[in-house]
């Protein structure tokens, strides 16, 4: 082995090392977003699914639904759980209905968007 190749070969590691860096370190800056995303769709899944069997749901009905929800990335240890459920209730109600997958269906009451 010459001294170019040991050269390019300690700079070709050099490269990918930082590169690996840098990917984990945007990671773990965009993972409480990312996680906030899951937990959001996994609690809207579960809505979903209660408006399989009822024709209407309500604000509290919705935070009685979602307030055992634990959400994770399978390459991460951390974890979120809906702590408030009221609060995160109507958070949740913003997002499906932007998402289109709710409709207002008289007075606080939602169901499900054909």
């Amino acid at each position: 082995m010459t001294t170019g190749q040991m050269i390019l070969g300690i700079l070709l590691f050099a490269a990918v090392t930082a590169l690996l860096y840098v990917w984990g370190l945007r990671k773990s800056m965009t993972q409480a977003a990312d996680l906030e995303r899951v937990l959001l769709s996994k609690c809207a899944a579960r809505v979903l699914a209660y408006l399989k069997h009822h024709p209407t749901i309500t604000q509290k009905e919705i935070a009685r639904q979602i307030q055992t929800v634990k959400a994770g990335q399978f390459w991460s240890r951390r974890q979120v759980q809906v702590q408030d459920a009221p609060t995160f209730a109507k958070k949740l109600t913003r997002y499906m209905l932007e998402q289109q997958l709710l409709e207002p269906a008289g007075s606080a009451c939602y169901k499900r968007k054909p």
